[in-house]
C-alpha cells in the first residue's frame, strides 16, 4: 500500500506535491522584501519574479501545451490584438488543470494577499479568462486596462498573474509585456518572457499594460504563458433572491403564503419586493 500522501496521481504520472510548496516556501521566506518591491514598483505597483516555480513543473505544462490541431480555444482578431487563449482550464492537460487549481489555493492565496496587501483576495472557479494564453508571429495585444467586473459571479478583478514558459526566447523577437501609465506615451517598464518568470500587478482603470510591438519571433516560435486572475467579492452586484419553497407544503399552505405575499406587496407598493414570507 502507497502511504506517501505527498504525490498525486494525474493522467498516469505522479505530481510531486513537495515542489509545488518549495515556491510557497520562497514566497513566505521572502514577503517582506517581495512586499515593498511591489509597493515601489513604477508606473503602478507591480512584482516580477524568476525561478519562483519548480523548472520541471512548467517543462511539463510546455510538454502538455494544446496543439492547434488538438483544441478549441478562443482566437482574438482585431483592431487592437492578435493572440490565442484556451477557455479556462477546460480542455486543458490534468497536470496543468492541477497546477492551475493549485494557484488558486488558499495557501497560494495567502501568500499573495500579503504580497499585495489585498486581504479579501479570493479564486475564481470559472477561471473566465485564466488559462494557457498563446501568441505567434506578428501577434501583439495594444496597451490596455482590464475589464475588472467578472460576467456571471459578484465579483470584481484585483490581480493578474503571469507565469511565462519560454526556454530559449530571444529578445529581439519581441513579447516584452509593457507597463505604461496613464499620461506615458511610451512604456515605463517592460519584461521579456524568459521562462518561469512570474510578474505580478492589480487590475484597475489605471494599470495599463500590453505587448504592443508585434511579434518578430520565428514561425515554429510562440510566446506562452499561464494567466490566473485573483478577485474580491462585491456585494453590490449580488442579485436579490427568494425565499426557500418547500415542495412539501401543504395545498392551503401555500395559497396563504401566496395570499399573504400579495398583500405585503399592495401594501409596500413594490411589486419587485416582497417581505419573503
Amino acid at each position: 500500500m502507497n502511504t506517501n500522501h505527498n504525490k498525486v496521481n494525474s493522467n498516469e504520472n505522479l505530481i510531486d506535491l513537495d515542489s509545488f510548496t518549495r515556491a510557497i516556501a520562497t514566497l513566505r521566506q521572502d514577503s517582506e522584501s517581495l512586499q515593498q518591491t511591489y509597493n515601489s514598483g513604477q508606473p503602478y505597483p507591480h512584482l516580477a519574479i524568476d525561478d519562483l516555480f519548480e523548472p520541471a513543473i512548467l517543462d511539463r505544462i510546455v510538454a502538455e501545451f494544446p496543439r492547434n490541431q488538438d483544441r478549441d480555444w478562443i482566437v482574438w482578431d482585431s483592431n487592437y490584438e492578435l493572440k490565442t487563449t484556451s477557455r479556462g482550464i477546460a480542455g486543458l492537460s490534468p497536470f496543468t488543470q492541477f497546477f492551475c487549481l493549485w494557484l488558486n489555493s488558499s495557501e497560494f492565496i495567502d501568500e499573495l494577499k500579503k504580497i499585495t496587501g489585498i486581504q479579501d483576495l479570493i479564486p475564481d472557479p470559472l477561471f473566465f479568462g485564466a488559462g494557457l494564453h498563446e501568441m505567434y508571429r506578428d501577434g501583439w495585444l495594444d496597451i490596455h486596462a482590464d475589464y475588472t467586473k467578472h460576467p456571471t459571479l459578484p465579483l470584481i478583478r484585483r490581480i493578474n498573474l503571469l507565469i511565462y514558459l519560454n526556454r530559449d526566447w530571444d529578445p529581439s523577437w519581441g513579447g516584452e509585456i509593457e507597463l505604461w501609465s496613464e499620461t506615458d506615451t511610451e512604456k515605463r517598464v517592460g519584461y521579456t518572457p524568459h521562462f518561469n518568470r512570474t510578474v505580478i500587478f492589480p487590475t484597475t482603470s489605471e494599470t495599463l499594460h500590453g505587448v504592443p510591438k508585434r511579434l518578430s519571433c520565428p514561425p515554429e516560435q510562440s510566446r506562452k504563458l499561464i494567466s490566473i486572475y485573483y478577485w474580491s467579492p462585491a456585494p453590490s452586484l449580488i442579485k436579490a433572491g427568494t425565499p426557500i419553497i418547500w415542495s412539501s407544503e401543504q395545498s392551503w399552505q401555500k395559497k396563504l403564503r401566496k395570499v399573504l405575499r400579495n398583500i405585503a406587496t399592495n401594501i409596500s407598493g413594490d411589486k419587485g419586493n416582497g417581505f419573503g414570507l
